[in-house]
């Protein structure tokens, strides 16, 4: 049996308002032998714009878009299910001792009277069962706890908001921390140790596919730094400085879901903000300007890419169709051929599509963008 201590507007046990769909469910494999089994749910046709629900016996906890914190967690059939609940130093619920409104008054003192059948407490919500017909003795048949009114879900140290700033780098808010900014090509990785910590892990970069198709060259020496709290990765080079960073969406049913957390990335662009939400039309009227000295400079220094692209686009159509001006460069990838994800059905491709200090990667499934990396020309002035 189950055993939870209950706090307002606070926690269920183990589980916290505020945390991280990715936090979480790293907790629920660390834990095993309590939590066996659970299942996720969201909505298979919009998964980027979908909430995440947690099911676990007799609890659901629920992550809502965009955030994926946990802003609900929910006893929905509490007067049939086999857990413990305690608050402060007295019992709430049993199955021996069902939990009732008398209870809940003497317990909770007096509560805010709710629309239909429920009680109401700051940070917990009590809803009565059908049956009941209004008296002492009726049966809490719910039990919700969700965030005080007013109060924010966010918890030290966890990233609220990212900034990315194309050629540039990224600005992160963390919470009850001043802003940080990190600019390619400038801060260093003791800067990423002193103000994110050390990573949960680095590797070496060994693939040099993206380079190899646009242009770019590739030296030995460089690391990925994965924060995988953030939603984060930094590509440090041999000179120990920032030299890419990817932003991670944490997108339901997609390869990379649960390897990272879900990044708040942004881009502010003079037509608006640009999130994993936005279409990648959205995207190419936003960030790839079609006329003016700016797009000549760079076309010229990606004269070569424009050409191959250009010519791979004439030749798909049969030389029929009439060749696009300003098309950004695309690159289709496969996820599911990089390991680790062998057995796992109904998985798609996804685009990476390259911009002047970005490239997006589409999830060719639901078109959210799974994931962006910022990078810098080094022969063209950053955009802010």
């Amino acid at each position: 049996m189950a055993h939870y201590q209950i706090s307002p507007g606070k926690a269920v046990g183990i589980f916290h308002l505020g945390d991280t769909l990715w936090h979480v469910l790293d907790l629920l494999r660390t834990r095993k032998n309590e939590y066996p089994k659970f299942s996720l749910s969201w909505d298979p046709q919009h998964p980027h714009k979908s909430a995440v629900v947690i099911h676990l016996p007799s609890l659901t906890l629920y992550f809502p878009h965009p955030s994926q914190t946990l802003t609900l967690i929910s006893f929905p059939s509490l007067a049939s299910s086999n857990v413990t609940l305690t608050f402060e130093t007295q019992l709430l619920y049993a199955l021996e001792h069902p939990l009732t409104r008398a209870k809940v008054g003497r317990i909770f003192g007096p509560t805010f009277a709710d629309e239909g059948r429920g009680l109401v407490f700051p940070g917990i919500k009590f809803e009565m069962s059908s049956e009941g017909k209004g008296g002492r003795e009726d049966l809490v048949r719910r039990l919700d706890v969700n965030g005080k009114e007013g109060e924010r879900l966010s918890l030290p140290g966890q990233l609220i908001s990212c900034n990315v700033q194309p050629n540039k780098g990224v600005v992160l808010s963390i919470a009850e921390e001043e802003p940080l900014e990190i600019i390619l090509g400038q801060t260093t990785a003791q800067d990423l140790l002193l103000d994110l910590g050390h990573p949960l892990r680095k590797f070496w970069k060994e693939d040099d596919r993206l380079e190899k198709m646009w242009g770019g060259t590739s030296e030995p020496g460089y690391c990925f730094w994965n924060y995988f709290q953030y939603g984060l990765d930094f590509l440090i080079s041999p000179q120990f400085k920032v030299h890419k960073i990817l932003c991670y969406s944490n997108i339901p049913g997609t390869p990379l879901f649960q390897r990272y957390a879900r990044c708040p990335w942004t881009v502010s662009t003079s037509s608006g903000t640009l999130n994993l939400t936005s279409s990648v039309a959205t995207f190419h009227s936003s960030l790839f300007p079609r006329a003016s000295q700016y797009e000549e400079e760079i076309d010229g220094q990606k004269s070569s890419i424009s050409d191959k692209t250009r010519k791979a686009s004439k030749s798909g159509a049969g030389g029929t169709k009439k060749k696009r001006y300003g098309e950004p460069p695309v690159m289709v990838l496969d996820r599911v051929v990089e390991g680790g994800l062998d057995g796992v059905m109904n998985v798609g491709e996804s685009r990476l599509i390259g911009y002047e200090g970005l490239i997006i990667e589409e999830d060719q499934s639901s078109g959210g963008i799974s994931s962006v990396l910022v990078w810098q020309n080094e022969g063209v002035q950053s955009l802010s």
